[in-house]
């Protein structure tokens, strides 16, 4: 019964994924997708959100075989104890190495848009500070929460769509200009944003629902996701004409402040004060993934102590960067790690699982 109560359900499940997918991304994606493929980056996203879907698939397929276990546990079983130890090793590095990414972009944007004389370590700590509140809790806690902030989406995504009556639908035309080989290129960089679906192998066995409905409830949240960005994209494109989204990095945040109402001015300032909750679960999400896995490799059980420990580090990655510079250098390349550990570590333990699964099946018979 205390198992059961420690348990999410499917609905739940869909709030969470949703709150660790959309995060700080959303605000540069338009331009990152424009740098690479001009109009057509929301082909490009399209495209991301079908190669997820895939990346999903195989992952659900390996947590089913082990529905009780997390990825601590089924690495060992898979590739062997020691290597079994490198790779929760490199996960534990990737979930802390995203929520510090994540706080860095975001307290850039936060620093640069709301608060340019506030220290950034001021920011990061108040961020943190929030952060290590609620991943300290347990998964149904924080779950609980988010299901009560998602209703901050409805306000975000009406601010954005108002902009999209105001633009030109002939800036996305022709479709397919910018070449096949600029749209697949352009599905890395929607991939990246879109970053999140890996929480299956932390939080599996704590799913009440049975696996095809875990399947089917991650699969739909991610079309919702891919809505929410392409809607996002699209606004961008349409507002802005192509020479315009050339020069302008936060380019949600400039069609916001360009956008006013009578009863208020600085649509981007409002913007920006209901994202920060957003932004803020999506840290704490990873941070809760990386404290979890933490205790299970090392089999112990001191949730708020090691969630500390991984706050602190967080904070203090963040704190290394000292210029735009860095930060992008330092982007580039977690860019590529991420390809790495959302893409080809699933692809990879896939095809262990089902190798391992036929060999199993040919000894007993």
């Amino acid at each position: 019964m205390g198992e059961t109560k420690n348990k999410i359900s499917s609905t739940q499940l869909a709030f969470f994924t949703i709150q660790t997918a959309i995060g700080e991304g959303a605000l540069t994606l338009p331009f990152g997708l424009h740098a690479i493929s001009s109009g057509d980056g929301w082909i490009s996203l399209l495209l991301a959100g079908i190669t997820t879907q895939i990346i999903i698939v195989l992952i659900w397929g390996i947590c089913r075989r082990y529905p009780e276990l997390t990825l601590m546990d089924i690495l060992p079983k898979l590739v062997g104890k020691l290597l079994g130890r490198v790779v929760s090793v490199l996960f534990i590095a990737y979930f802390t190495a995203l929520a510090s990414i994540v706080l860095l972009n975001y307290t850039r944007i936060i620093s640069s848009w709301i608060f340019p004389t506030t220290p950034r370590w001021v920011i990061m700590a108040l961020m943190m500070l929030t952060t290590f509140y609620l991943a300290k809790e347990s998964l149904r806690m924080i779950v609980r929460f988010e299901v009560l902030l998602s209703s901050i989406f409805v306000i975000l995504l009406g601010l954005v769509m108002f902009p999209l009556f105001k633009g030109n639908v002939l800036y996305l035309l022709p479709i397919g200009i910018s070449g096949s080989g600029s749209i697949i290129k352009g599905i890395e960089n929607a991939a990246i944003a879109m970053a999140g679906f890996e929480l299956m192998f932390v939080i599996y066995p704590q799913i009440q629902s049975k696996d095809r409905t875990v399947l089917k409830t991650m699969m739909l949240s991610y079309v919702i996701i891919t809505l929410f960005y392409l809607i996002i994209v699209i606004s961008c494109f349409v507002f802005f004409s192509p020479k315009e989204m050339d020069i302008v990095p936060e380019p949600v945040l400039y069609m916001l402040k360009a956008v006013s109402f009578r009863f208020f001015e600085r649509t981007d300032l409002i913007f920006l004060s209901f994202w920060v909750p957003i932004v803020m679960t999506s840290i704490a999400n990873y941070v809760f993934f990386a404290a979890t896995s933490i205790q299970k490799l090392l089999k112990v059980n001191q949730p708020t102590l090691v969630t500390f420990i991984v706050v602190m580090v967080c904070w203090l990655l963040v704190l290394m960067p000292s210029d735009v510079l860095q930060m992008e250098t330092i982007n580039k390349w977690f860019s590529k790690a991420t390809l790495i550990m959302i893409y080809g570590f699933p692809i990879l333990l896939f095809a262990v699982s089902v190798w391992k699964h036929r060999k199993n099946k040919t000894v007993v018979e």
